[in-house]
């Protein structure tokens, strides 16, 4: 991807969207971004309360709709990621999509969250598509028949970006490793992306962004642990979200971890760290950039400054942060394409939508948001991550839907 790419960011019409600063789709150079989509329509209600299958309906008939007016299908869908608020809905959630992804499978994610905006929503997903990859895109299989039923694959390679699915501990069986060991389960799940980025052309020190979903935030240390000496030298951006016990499809499973990979990265990456380089010695980097492209590491502000408990202080001192970040690795805010912002379930939202520094007013990127259970920083009452294209900022083109 280029700075000399087009951007086009696409509205759906619907009203939180121009308030919160977020545009439902984008394209940037080749690739086109959903943002977290909800089952909501254009009136504010939502579509199949208590049918978690008719909202991945909905969900999907939006993104076609709105990944569309950007010039992007569903067929060059390369990762998604599945929120449900509820564990139990996760098969009836991923049987769904699958109806639809079953034979484009791409890279994906799902995790129970611990809830959206309104007690009726029970899914948010967001989804990345790059064009030509149902022709161009090299999928990875793990064997399992889930992954045709369930529509994903163990990874998707699409040019140079190596797209790795939520990767656990679990078994060829159906059990999990380890049970009871952080660090045992995080580095199963580690090996099994590794030999997904191998068996995709890349290798372990292309690899540029991870997210791991813990459910059970007081073993974080040993998470960290196990990446730190799973990884040897390198540093990719990581972000930590803690999740309920109970949070991942299997009972015993401790921790889900995604992550990207670029070929040749490994040459050719920029690792940018805070003074003090405070991420290095936990196996992560606070920002990342290879050629145009700069992820960003989840932000979180904790007790700074007095900020605890401050919802809104603190997402304002996590856009400072992020902006610091960017300006490291030669980007700026307005280049930000995807953001994403997880509140904990103690924190409570002190500010209205439209309230507060306008960050993103200008170039509404895509985002998401939702609720989980915590961070390793009881103080935290939010993390925010991102990631950028270098040059997006430049010459917007702004669509939206209710032009048709």
């Amino acid at each position: 991807m280029t700075s000399s790419g087009r951007r086009i960011n696409v509205s759906s019409g619907r009203p939180l969207e121009p308030l919160a600063h977020y545009s439902r789709a984008i394209r940037v150079g080749d690739r086109v971004l959903q943002s977290g989509t909800t089952a909501i329509d254009t009136e504010g209600g939502i579509i199949g309360e208590g049918d978690v299958a008719r909202q991945v309906d909905a969900i999907i008939a939006i993104a076609e709709e709105t990944m569309g007016k950007a010039g992007g299908r569903l067929d060059d869908v390369v990762r998604a990621r599945l929120y449900v608020t509820d564990i139990g809905l996760a098969d009836a959630a991923a049987t769904a999509f699958g109806r639809r992804f079953g034979d484009i499978r791409p890279a994906s994610t799902l995790v129970a969250i611990t809830r959206l905006a309104r007690p009726t929503q029970l899914i948010e997903i967001e989804l990345d598509a790059v064009d030509g990859a149902k022709e161009n895109a090299v999928r990875i299989s793990s064997g399992k028949p889930t992954e045709a039923k369930y529509g994903y694959s163990r990874a998707v390679r699409m040019g140079d970006t190596i797209y790795v699915s939520g990767s656990t501990a679990m078994t060829a069986d159906g059990g999990v490793a380890c049970p009871g060991d952080m660090y045992g389960q995080t580095r199963v799940a580690l090996e099994t992306i590794f030999d997904a980025v191998r068996e995709a052309g890349g290798a372990v020190e292309d690899i540029v962004y991870s997210k791991s979903f813990l459910t059970d935030m007081s073993l974080a240390p040993d998470r960290r642990r196990a990446m730190q000496d799973a990884l040897g030298e390198t540093r990719p951006t990581s972000t930590e979200i803690g999740i309920a016990s109970g949070g991942l499809i299997q009972p015993e499973m401790l921790v889900e971890v995604e992550a990207e990979a670029i070929v040749g990265a490994a040459k050719t990456r920029q690792n940018f760290f805070s003074e003090g380089a405070s991420e290095a010695p936990h196996g992560y980097a606070r920002a990342v950039a290879v050629g145009d492209v700069v992820h960003v590491s989840g932000q979180t502000a904790g007790g700074h400054a007095g900020l605890a408990g401050d919802w809104a202080g603190q997402y304002d001192q996590c856009h400072r942060q992020l902006q610091s970040a960017l300006e490291q690795a030669g980007a700026v805010m307005d280049d930000v394409v995807r953001r994403r912002t997880f509140t904990a379930s103690t924190g409570e939202r002190n500010r209205a939508y439209g309230e507060g520094p306008p960050w993103f007013a200008d170039s509404r990127p895509s985002s998401l948001g939702c609720t989980v259970d915590r961070f390793d920083d009881p103080a935290a009452v939010l993390t925010l991550d991102a990631w950028a294209v270098k040059g997006a900022r430049a010459d917007i083109e702004w669509l939206s839907v209710a032009e048709d």
